[in-house]
């Protein structure tokens, strides 16, 4: 699978956090678990900006989406 994100971007959130030492393995699956989530999330952002009658994805779609994960 082709990774969405850069490889280094997900090894610098990973040392942000704390770790001093990252694996390979652990930056790809980061960038894995991002993906997937992220496309949850636009699904639903879909879904709420077509309830409102509009086509268009809006910032607060996006947020509302994000809320659900967050709970």
């Amino acid at each position: 699978m082709k990774s969405t994100f850069s490889l280094f971007d997900m090894d610098a959130i990973i040392r942000k956090s704390g770790a001093d030492r990252v694996g390979e393995d652990a930056s790809m699956k980061l960038d894995e678990f991002l993906t997937d989530c992220g496309r949850d999330i636009v699904f639903l952002a879909k879904r709420l900006s077509l309830h409102a009658g509009r086509k268009s994805i809006t910032r607060e779609d996006i947020m509302l989406a994000a809320a659900q994960f967050r709970s």
